[in-house]
C-alpha cells in the first residue's frame, strides 16, 4: 500500500538520518516506527497481549487445587461486594 505523509522539516531531517544510519529506506524507518508503536501504545495492548503471554499459558503452578471449583459463588460474591460498595457511596 501507498501512502503520502506531510513531515514537519525536523521530522524529516530525522527520518533521513535514520535511514542513513540504519542503511535502509526512509519507508523501512516509518514500518518499524509503525510496528514498534503498536508494541508499545497500550491503545493496542488488547491485540497483542496473548502474543505476549502465549508461551507461558499452562506453564506455572498456583499451588492451589481448587481454583476452578465454586467459581460461580465467588463471581456472584464479588459482583454482590461491588454493588454494596458502589449503594454506600
Amino acid at each position: 500500500m501507498r501512502i503520502g505523509v506531510r513531515l514537519d522539516e525536523p521530522t524529516r531531517r530525522l527520518l533521513i538520518q535514520l535511514a542513513r544510519l540504519h542503511r535502509v529506506s526512509r519507508s523501512e524507518i516509518v514500518r518499524r516506527a509503525i510496528r514498534r508503536m503498536a508494541r508499545e501504545d497500550p491503545a493496542t495492548e488488547e491485540l497483542n497481549l496473548y502474543d505476549r503471554i502465549k508461551d507461558h499459558i499452562g506453564k506455572f503452578r498456583s499451588g492451589r487445587s481448587d481454583l476452578s471449583q465454586n467459581t460461580g459463588e465467588k463471581f456472584y460474591q464479588i459482583v454482590l461486594e461491588k454493588h454494596r460498595r458502589r449503594q454506600k457511596r
